[in-house]
């Protein structure tokens, strides 16, 4: 039986995380995290930048791999990125 993957926004519950304290981590607009957390297309460096911060905060290691609903541009690049 396959496991649902819990997506971002669902960690920032489980855990107790405001998304604020995540993307300051991360070093990304607030605006950005708003769209992972709603499921919305970002860059994938966004992605990692913030599933970085939020495994610094939970002690846990998440990923794209082990987390659900991450919708990325077709284009991954280098930068820079626009929002």
């Amino acid at each position: 039986m396959h496991e649902e993957k819990l997506t971002f926004k669902d960690l920032l519950r489980k855990h107790k995380i405001v998304l604020g304290a995540v993307a300051a981590q991360a070093g990304v607009e607030i605006r950005i995290a708003y769209k992972m957390e709603q499921g919305e297309v970002i860059h994938g460096v966004y992605a990692d930048q913030l599933l970085a911060a939020l495994s610094h905060f939970t002690g846990q290691t998440y990923t794209r791999e082990n987390v659900g609903g991450i919708y990325l541009h077709q284009e991954y690049h280098d930068g820079p990125y626009l929002p």
